[in-house]
């Protein structure tokens, strides 16, 4: 058997196997319990612990009974564990390893009356090999004419220890392309010892067939003629088509076991190979396998594979979470976004978009330079999110909230008022902001045109945005948890369906959200209801930034990222997103805040004027200019740099 397929063989077997799956199935159970970072790594260690516990029971408590229960043929030895070099008879002559060889080699002459022997394992990896190269020395040195035999037409087993190759040999005579002394090598391993070897050959299909023939049964004839023990080192009986063939020519079989075999694998073994001619005569426990896999202490193997499991199943859990996260991702609803483009099709007017007149007259010109800002170079260290809440039409955008982000600065939350009386490039004149999230036909989106005359009014392009409804909004507050909203009396507005006591209140998302549309708030003092002084746009703007960021607050309870994709999945249909945000920019961004509060946030408000146009509409102009905001002390106290 290759060592690829050894491997594969002593790390897939049932005890193995079973630990593992119990490990992991405790495992998930106990993740999901314990929801966290810390849980999931105590999960892991739980699980380990329980694969652990199975396999050593497995192996000490479960079995039924000793390797040595089903042995019915002599044990001529039991190899110790030893240092892993493959002929101790030859490099440690002195060592236990070699005294068990020479045992075992006496041994064999005495309960043995066969001069044709295969050495073979129960299975891959038992060390059969390495039994058979020193048995032949440990005989050779005791004075026995002994020949060797490599039968593992893989090229994996005695031929290994040599330097002269597998060709010629045994297939090569099979087919008559040589004769014995053509295929016969001298192993000279010192002086004194010095025996005849015979390589597999190369292997081709047939060539299990041809083993059998009268050609190897006349070579095999002549060499004991000579030899007074002849072994063939053959792969375990199942592994290899060649083994029943050369086993036809034997008086009977060496099997090495290992103490781990279960003796119902020992006894199935003993019987296939009397089945096939070539009997059990004896046996040798090794201790000592050629990758030393049983000589490791039974605990140092336990914990490796506690280990093993723990690593899996975190592995498996992540990889989960992955896949978890990428679903919830794919059930976001996304819009097309393109500012650049929409620019092209809609550009400025030459002079500049005509102001609206109004009742005092035209806007002045003071105003009309602050409308609009230069474009920041591209090297401004900002990425902008344009957060866009619509009312119950879908029509309008109630809440326009820019969100803007350095490179390790303090994020700025900037609300635009609805009411802020801009130009338009779509109509070429003048209009509220939220009117631009209409669009333009079929050629601009509302998303893109309200992104569009953001940026012109900033002069900082916007990267990405997100859009809600004010049903989603509630959603999304309900999901996340509640949010804190404090006031100094009870207030109610019967319009919005508002209804809070004095104090501070976990508001649920319906009472956020009455509290953030509210426009006719009141407010009960000595014991009478009166209307709350100075309640505007702007101060709507104030209560939206207050809940947003109470809201982004609540992000600090999440503990893992499948808390997160659990809630982007249940509010997925509350959400539409531009098809320009990447899934890692997403998380990263939601994760970033995290960690945030109220006071790591600079917030801007936008000094406005009211005016009435000429059609009687109520307006919001800005008197100072979106940079100069920036760059003002109380404003920019970070020193952004554009």
């Amino acid at each position: 058997m290759s060592d690829k397929k050894s491997r594969h063989h002593r790390i897939c077997n049932i005890p193995n196997l079973v630990a593992f799956m119990a490990g992991v199935g405790v495992f998930f159970p106990l993740a999901e319990w314990w929801n966290s970072n810390l849980g999931g790594i105590a999960a892991a260690i739980v699980a380990g612990a329980t694969a652990s516990v199975l396999w050593i029971s497995w192996v000490r408590i479960l079995r039924m009974g000793r390797v040595d229960s089903a042995l019915i043929a002599p044990t001529i030895a039991a190899i110790p564990v030893g240092t892993g070099l493959p002929a101790p008879t030859l490099t440690e002559p002195g060592s236990t390893s070699a005294a068990a060889y020479h045992i075992a080699s006496e041994q064999l002459q005495a309960v043995t009356n066969g001069r044709v022997l295969l050495l073979s394992g129960t299975s891959a990896g038992h060390g059969a090999s390495t039994v058979a190269l020193n048995l032949a020395i440990s005989a050779t040195q005791a004075g026995r004419r002994v020949a060797l035999i490599d039968g593992d037409l893989t090229g994996n087993g005695l031929s290994r220890f040599g330097r002269n190759g597998i060709s010629p040999g045994l297939t090569d005579l099979a087919k008559g392309n040589a004769n014995l002394a053509d295929i016969s090598q001298i192993w000279t391993l010192s002086p004194t010892t010095r025996f005849p070897f015979i390589p597999p050959g190369t292997s081709r299909d047939g060539d299990a067939n041809r083993l059998r023939g009268p050609t190897v049964s006349r070579a095999v004839d002549l060499i004991t003629e000579h030899a007074d023990l002849l072994l063939i080192d053959m792969p375990p009986h199942t592994e290899s088509e060649t083994f029943a063939s050369l086993a036809a020519h034997t008086d009977g079989c060496v099997l090495v076991v290992t103490e781990q075999d279960h003796p119902k694998a020992v006894i199935e073994a003993s019987n296939q190979l009397a089945e096939m001619g070539s009997p059990v005569v004896a046996h040798v426990v090794n201790r000592s396998g050629p990758d030393r896999i049983h000589s490791r202490p039974l605990w140092r193997r336990m914990i490796r594979r506690g280990i093993t499991t723990a690593v899996v199943s975190l592995a498996l859990f992540a990889a989960w979470s992955s896949y978890e996260v990428w679903s919830s991702w794919q059930s976001v609803e996304r819009d097309t976004f393109n500012v650049a483009a929409a620019k092209s099709i809609l550009p400025l007017p030459a002079g500049g978009i005509v102001p609206d007149v109004i009742t005092d007259g035209e806007i002045p010109e003071e105003t009309r330079s602050v409308v609009t800002a230069p474009p920041q170079p591209v090297e401004t260290p900002l990425t902008s999110f344009l957060l866009v809440g619509s009312d119950e039409g879908g029509n309008r955008a109630d809440v326009i909230i820019l969100i803007l982000l350095g490179h390790g600065d303090r994020p700025l939350m900037v609300s635009l008022p609805r009411d802020l009386y801009l130009p338009n490039r779509c109509t070429q004149g003048y209009s509220r902001i939220n009117a631009t999230y209409l669009g333009c036909g079929e050629e601009v989106s509302g998303p893109t045109l309200l992104a569009l005359t953001v940026e012109d009014f900033t002069g900082i392009p916007v990267n990405h945005f997100a859009l809600f409804d004010f049903d989603g909004f509630e959603k999304i507050i309900d999901e996340v948890g509640t949010v804190e909203i404090c006031v100094d009396y009870a207030v109610r507005d019967r319009k919005s369906e508002l209804d809070l006591p004095a104090g501070c209140t976990n508001a649920s998302g319906a009472q956020a959200l009455a509290w953030i549309r509210s426009r006719s708030t009141q407010e009960l003092r000595n014991g009478r209801w009166q209307a709350m002084p100075s309640v505007n746009d702007l101060t709507r703007n104030q209560r939206q930034q207050d809940v947003i960021l109470a809201m982004l607050s609540t992000l600090q309870s999440l503990e893992t990222i499948a808390d997160l994709s659990g809630i982007v999945r249940s509010v997925s249909e509350a959400f539409t997103l531009d098809n320009q945000l990447g899934m890692g920019d997403a998380i990263a961004l939601a994760w970033s805040f995290r960690g945030l509060s109220s006071n790591d946030i600079t917030r801007v408000e936008i000094p406005t004027k009211h005016f009435v146009t000429s059609g009687g509409a109520q307006v919001l102009l800005p008197t100072t200019s979106f940079d100069q905001l920036l760059f003002s002390e109380v404003a920019n106290p970070l020193d952004l740099e554009f």
